[in-house]
């Protein structure tokens, strides 16, 4: 079980749930069905995660199924008590907190938000998406608008910097590059959008070296230069399918390899600099990506979180059946967290899968958990936010 220090249980009595998941890794071939929510017949793990505050940001209490997808930007400083986080929610409220206590230093209307921000490497400027199409330059000190620039679709997931330059994409298959400083455009990629329906969301932009790789939901997956925006190569990961073709997992980069996962297509390896697939994993509904260098860690609805290897192999499965859809994996040493959109918070063993704990705050979790130091901040789908020291053993 969770272990919550005896001077906090009041603030969680009747608010948050907590409980053992789903222990043991499961077989691989063929799917088995594996709950998210069944406790194993043994009783495993070890205490993880401790609360250390919660913050509610949002009054979602008359939400039949509130979900909120935000998670915080953290700065560390030299000083601990110095350490700051910043983050939104679907409320529209922008807010800066002390990281050791919760306090809160500002807050801003800047737009409903459903990605993490990004701090400048010398912290002078905070860049974040809404949802509403809109990228800002916020000073972090104050909540200041610096700039504001205006897409045309949702931004769903963090931008990210090169250089001069904060690049994004959006709901609307588009990818933009934009000066840092001021905000002024610089270039624009436009791919096409099926008539059909598809998927909520979009892939975020990966940049390495002088490239941009990004996916879009007409199920391709392209390569940008970073100074132009220019097709460096483009590449279909649709499979055999021909509707809900999304590839919405930002891609990962390991060497000479480029990683995404296509909803239809599955998991495939592209190399970085040619376009060309060199294997697929066929993984129906694969929609979370991330890597530790050595695997490549994903997330599948119903199907479960697989850790794969780097040729393409399946290590170890963890079933999520009933849990909802899952969040994108996080690293943290030896653990692996996801989120489930209904069951909750995760820790594993990244190793074999084997489930430690889980923390359910009631409607479950939508928001990728973000890392500082030895603490982890994760926004419940109620619009807390909870702030939990990660024990390592």
């Amino acid at each position: 079980m969770i272990r919550v220090r005896a001077h906090e249980t009041r603030h969680l009595f009747g608010v948050v749930a907590f409980g053992l998941a789903l222990a043991g890794a499961a077989a691989c071939a063929p799917i088995e069905q594996l709950d998210a929510r069944n406790p194993s017949e043994r009783e495993v793990g070890w205490p993880v995660l401790s609360l250390r505050w919660r913050m509610e940001l949002a009054d979602r209490a008359e939400d039949a199924k509130p979900q909120e997808f935000a998670s915080p930007a953290a700065l560390t400083a030299s000083d601990p008590d110095r350490d700051r986080l910043f983050v939104g929610s679907h409320e529209g409220v922008f807010y800066a907190l002390e990281a050791t206590t919760g306090q809160m230093l500002w807050k801003k209307k800047l737009g409903s938000t459903s990605s993490r921000p990004v701090l400048a490497p010398d912290a002078s400027m905070l860049y974040l998406g809404t949802d509403d199409g809109h990228v800002l330059a916020v000073d972090p000190k104050d909540g200041r608008v610096k700039w504001r620039y205006s897409t045309r679709g949702p931004v769903l997931e963090s931008p990210e910097l090169s250089g001069d330059l904060v690049i994004l994409s959006n709901e609307a298959d588009q990818v933009y590059a934009l000066d840092r400083m001021t905000g002024k455009f610089r270039w624009q990629y436009k791919s096409e959008t099926p008539e059909e329906f598809t998927l909520r969301g979009h892939a975020g932009v990966t940049v390495q070296g002088d490239l941009v790789f990004t996916g879009f939901s007409n199920g391709t997956l392209v390569a940008l230069r970073v100074a132009t925006g220019s097709v460096a190569w483009l590449t279909s990961l649709k499979g055999e399918a021909t509707k809900f073709v999304d590839v919405d997992a930002t891609p990962a980069v390991v060497g000479e390899n480029v990683f995404a996962a296509s909803s239809a297509g599955g998991v495939y390896a592209i190399d970085r600099t040619t376009g060309l697939i060199r294997w697929r994993l066929p993984l129906l509904g694969a929609g979370a990506l991330s890597t530790d260098g050595e695997r490549l860690y994903v997330g599948a609805a119903d199907e479960g979180v697989f850790a794969i290897d780097l040729a393409g192999n399946i290590i170890w499965r963890q079933g999520t059946r009933g849990g909802g859809e899952p969040a994108g994996p996080v690293v943290a040493g030896d653990y692996l967290l996801y989120a489930l959109s209904e069951a909750g918070l995760y820790v594993a063993d990244k190793r074999t899968g084997q489930v430690h704990e889980y923390f359910d705050p009631g409607f479950g979790i939508s928001a990728i958990p973000t890392l500082s130091r030895d603490h982890m901040y994760v926004m419940s789908n109620s619009a807390v936010l909870y702030a939990m020291t990660l024990r390592r053993f």
